[in-house]
């Protein structure tokens, strides 16, 4: 009987072998089943796609064959095939993080190249936001913060595409956000940057900037798992401007008296001086960079709970983020909450719902009257102590020709506050219909409460010349809460060689924002920060907006060689009158995997695919304000009839009922290339852009009758010009997972050339961003055959030493209205009418690098690992204004020591004019404030060891599994030739909200040396 029994068992076997076997599993990756993985069969022709929720079945298998499991962007995993029934793959994702299929909103898209950030990566950084966190982690991708702990950050994608809002389109599962600053970057699994035309157009109106999708950590089934991350840490920035101390200073202001009563001198004598020649300052030298900048503590506390069954699985993370900043009284605090949820209720409906609620509190630089903090920090006079013997903080007196604020007195006194409390969520529902037919309903909600409490309270400075008896408060409510309803109506399925999908796609979004004002002057009490005053000034309105949308999406796959995908969305936008409301949105691309024919046959190439892609996207985005195309009225303009104050009503905005859809053009070419089993991986990209009737504010006359910002006058939007965006991106990664010590490199390279192709019919330049005070004229500038935001003003070379160079040079310079004279900045008369007008005005600066690039080094040995990465820009120019506040000699502030070498008399050569009180030519908007701020950052050092694990078991009975600390450093070297605190510079943002202006270094807080050490721990 037994041998009965062996035969039986032998004879299955043979005939097993000889008729083929079947396995099935699921391929999986940190965010959960990876669709459209390849599982085949090493060096046959069989193979199979993985479905949506990563499931696949492998038939006719033999014992020994090698089953390769793949993914680009996931290392390759093989498993030998020994008659198992299932065979569950887990895949790691690369180095490089370079995706051509990706599960976007609405379904499936392929070839398309995608930036994949991991979630290790981000959590490198304790950062406020996100936008931090990706800079330099992909190419195409250009990052700019204002450095301030919360300040906003901008995102940039593939250049400048518009002229108005070029933020990107925030996805957090699935659901639209506009801000990231309430993520934390622990609850974030992954980030997929979608750049090009056939991923960016399925999203419409939305896309055109870009598509940053975000995908939070959610549950796995298994032993629940708890995980805690700790970090704190220091922040310091030690670069300090070379100011004049009070002997130099007191001596500069004996020169300037020297000078009344001549060309360019004062009118009167400086007082303090005048009436006592022997003042030495009264012993106080007063170091205002010291007393501002500090060393500022950084913590970061984050844990999370993972667990879950076959059936429900959840994830919950929590985090805490305290940050100051290194400019006294400002800082930045955040507290976060995720509950993620999901679960098979039954074989044909999946369920779930995702949560991130988020508080922060920020605190930003004081500005007073509009003077940026740094220019009181070095105008302020060094002999005036910060507080005086009386207690009252110091301040210059009527004496003296400084009218410099006493900027810690500023910070102390004054308070600005903003509060923000955001809920990002959503519940979904996915029915399974039939075999690879899905319906999925999904319901989100982002929205948001910001709070700005400010407060000027009465003060009085010891020199006698500023005081405010008077409390202002001011306290503005904001709320903005929009509803995404999707339904998606999904088919993917395999038929052999054949893979379709498609999806159709109905969603329907609504915001409203809610905004109210509230400020008055309040004389009872400085510690009470409210108004209750019946005489407040208050204000209210409320903006509705509805996008309703329609798209297809399909996409199909021949025998893993050939691939095509298309899209067209149709958005219906409430920004637009209704007979432009509407708008198409079309993309289509192309693929072809060259590996996979049989005429290839190299084997130390893995992986060669060609991709194409040409799409259409379009832009609705006007500031904060909607409905630009109707006109509206509002309370204004106060006047006195009778002794009784009467309100008056005049327009808010100027309508313009021809406002419509700005467009957007997108083509990309490029390749995949994986060499020894991905072990050296290349992409290359060349994409190319056009956005043609861009969304624009265009300033009025002030005769146009409506109210204006006081700097600009009025403005209406307009459909303005064309602009182009081309360029390449090149990423190169490496890695060697063999032996004890493993390690691996990337590097990304990108560049892009942008320039402004059509302003209209007028084809006149239009100029941008006012920095009022210091400069009265706009920084920049838009127009034909430049690069947008460029930088227009005199070009400056030098300073006229004799009047005889200036008689050889300018001709004509007595006819001038005021005669240039020795001493002042020597402009290039470029017309060559032998005067200095503003007809000698040029292009002088390009705030738009020539290329951006990036380099990560990691590597791994016997529980140590290292971890750095270097970012740069090149070839980019800014307008640094700081120039003016060291340099700017038209009145008796405090300035650099650089000036004590100032053109003084006849024959001197020097490149510092001469002193000139009042405005003059000499600090006209010119070359001499543009600098070269390309620059090459360390921007982390990481260097950590994780515990053996029988030690963690030894003390902690197998409950501890894992155990790292680490130390870090972040932005610990800066090469550059940029003589302001830091290169990098934020953008500079009018009052709707959108970019004004680029390159613009108004004295932002810089970006600090930040030394932590840290924690993690999973139990």
């Amino acid at each position: 009987m037994k041998l009965k029994n062996l035969c039986i068992v032998f004879f299955l076997t043979i005939v097993g072998q000889i008729i083929g076997q079947t396995v099935t599993g699921t391929v999986t990756s940190n965010s959960g089943p990876l669709p459209g993985a390849n599982v085949t069969v090493k060096n046959q022709t069989k193979g199979v796609v993985t479905n949506f929720d990563g499931k696949y079945t492998l038939d006719n298998l033999s014992n020994g064959d090698v089953i390769v499991y793949s993914f680009v962007g996931f290392i390759t995993k093989e498993v030998t095939y020994s008659g198992q029934k299932e065979i569950n793959v887990f895949l790691d994702e690369d180095l490089v993080g370079l995706d051509e299929v990706v599960i976007v909103t609405y379904g499936t898209q392929r070839n398309t190249p995608i930036s994949v950030v991991k979630s290790e990566d981000l959590s490198e950084f304790p950062t406020a936001d996100l936008g931090q966190a990706l800079q330099g982690r992909a190419a195409g991708v250009t990052i700019t913060n204002g450095g301030s702990p919360g300040s906003q950050t901008l995102v940039q994608i593939r250049g400048v595409n518009t002229f108005g809002d070029g933020t990107p389109l925030y996805v957090v599962d699935g659901v639209f956000t506009n801000s990231i600053n309430s993520l934390d970057l622990s609850s974030v699994e992954k980030v997929d940057i979608l750049k090009d035309a056939a991923s960016l157009a399925v999203y419409g109106s939305r896309g055109t900037n870009g598509v940053v999708l975000i995908t939070t950590k959610k549950g796995k089934a298994g032993k629940a798992s708890f995980t805690v991350q700790a970090s704190a840490g220091i922040q310091e920035f030690n670069r300090r401007y070379d100011i004049m101390n009070t002997t130099q200073y007191i001596q500069f202001l004996r020169e300037i008296n020297a000078l009344v009563g001549q060309n360019g001198g004062p009118d009167d004598p400086i007082g303090r001086i005048n009436d006592d020649p022997l003042f030495d300052g009264n012993g106080v030298d007063t170091d205002w960079q010291d007393a501002y900048f500090r060393q500022a503590p950084l913590y970061n506390v984050n844990g999370n709970i993972n667990g879950g069954s076959e059936k429900a699985r959840f994830n919950i993370g929590f985090s805490r983020l305290s940050q100051d900043g290194v400019y006294i009284d400002t800082g930045f605090n955040r507290s976060t909450l995720n509950i993620n949820a999901d679960a098979s209720i039954a074989d044909w409906v999946d369920i779930g719902q995702t949560l991130a609620l988020a508080h922060s509190e920020t605190v930003l630089p004081e500005r007073f009257e509009g003077r940026d903090p740094l220019w009181n920090i070095i105008g302020q006079a060094p002999y005036v102590p910060i507080v005086d013997q009386n207690g009252l903080f110091g301040g210059t007196a009527s004496g003296d020709l400084n009218d410099a604020r006493n900027q810690i007195r500023i910070q102390d006194t004054n308070d600005n506050l903003s509060r923000f409390s955001s809920v990002i969520g959503s519940l979904y529902a996915t029915f399974k219909l039939a075999k690879g037919l899905t319906f999925r309903t999904q319901f989100g909600l982002n929205a948001n409460l910001n709070l700005f409490d400010a407060q000027n309270r009465a003060f009085e400075e010891g020199g006698g010349r500023f005081e405010n008896p008077i409390n202002f408060v001011t306290k503005n409510r904001q709320t903005v809460s929009q509803t995404i309803f999707t339904n998606t109506l999904g088919f993917d399925r395999d038929y052999g060689k054949h893979s379709v999908n498609a999806s159709a796609v109905l969603e329907q979004t609504k915001i409203k924002l809610e905004s109210s004002s509230i400020s008055d002057n309040n004389t009872v009490s400085s510690s009470i920060p409210e108004v209750f005053s019946p005489n407040a000034r208050a204000t209210s309105f409320s903006v509705p907006e509805n996008l309703n949308s329609i798209l297809f999406l399909g996409g199909y796959e021949f025998d893993k060689r050939y691939s095509v995908s298309a899209s067209g969305r149709r958005d219906t936008s409430s920004r637009f009158a209704p007979e432009n409301a509407s708008e198409w949105f079309f993309s289509g691309a192309l693929g072809w995997n060259v590996t996979n024919e049989s005429f290839f046959d190299v084997d130390w190439i893995n992986n060669l695919k060609l991709r194409a892609s040409y799409g259409e996207t379009g832009n609705n985005r006007t500031g904060n304000t909607v409905n630009q195309f109707l006109p509206t009225l509002g309370l204004n303009l106060p006047s006195s009839i009778n002794n009784e104050t009467a309100t008056g009503i005049s327009p808010n905005n100027a309508a313009n009922p021809d406002i419509r859809w700005e467009t957007q053009i997108k083509q990309n070419y490029g390749f995949n290339l994986g060499i020894l089993n991905d072990q050296i991986q290349v992409t290359v990209d060349y994409f190319k852009n056009r956005s043609e009737d861009l969304l624009i504010p265009v300033e009025l006359a002030a005769s146009a009758g409506i109210p204006g910002n006081a700097q600009t006058g009025p403005s209406v939007i307009r459909n303005v010009g064309i602009v182009d965006v081309e360029g390449f991106e090149f990423t190169l990664g490496y890695n060697d997972y063999t032996g004890d010590f493993k390690w691996n490199f990337w590097a990304n390279l990108t560049t892009a050339q942008n320039v402004v192709e059509s302003l209209g019919v007028s084809g006149e330049p239009i100029e941008r961003a006012r920095l009022n005070p210091p400069f009265a004229a706009p920084l920049n500038r838009l127009a034909v055959g430049e690069a947008p935001f460029h930088f227009f003003g005199l070009v400056a070379d030098g300073v006229y030493s004799t009047q005889e160079q200036i008689d050889a040079e300018l001709p004509n310079n007595g006819n001038a209205a005021v005669p240039v004279q020795p001493g002042d900045v020597r402009y290039l008369d470029i017309d060559g009418d032998g005067l200095v007008t503003l007809g000698d005005r040029a292009v002088i600066g390009d705030p738009n690098p020539d290329f951006t690039y990036s380099v990560n080094l990691r590597a791994e040995y016997k529980g140590w690992d290292f971890n750095v990465l270097f970012n740069g820009v090149q070839g980019v120019d800014a307008f640094n204004s700081n120039i003016y506040y060291l340099e700017g000699l038209d009145n008796g502030l405090n300035y650099g020591t650089r000036v004590i070498r100032r053109w003084q008399n006849p024959g001197d050569i020097t490149d510092i004019p001469r002193f000139r009180f009042g405005s003059n030519i000499n600090n006209e908007i010119s070359s001499r404030y543009v600098e070269d701020a390309s620059y090459l950052r360390l921007r982390n050092v990481t260097v950590g060891y994780n515990l053996p694990s029988n030690w963690i078991n030894k003390s902690g009975n197998g409950l501890i599994k894992k155990l790292r600390i680490y130390v870090q450093g972040q932005n610990l070297l800066t090469l550059t030739n940029y003589t302001g605190l830091d290169p990098e510079i934020a953008p500079f943002y009018n009052a709707l909200g959108l970019v004004d202006g680029l390159g613009i270094d108004r004295s932002a807080q810089p970006r600090p040396v930040t030394v932590l050490s840290g924690i993690q721990i999973e139990f």
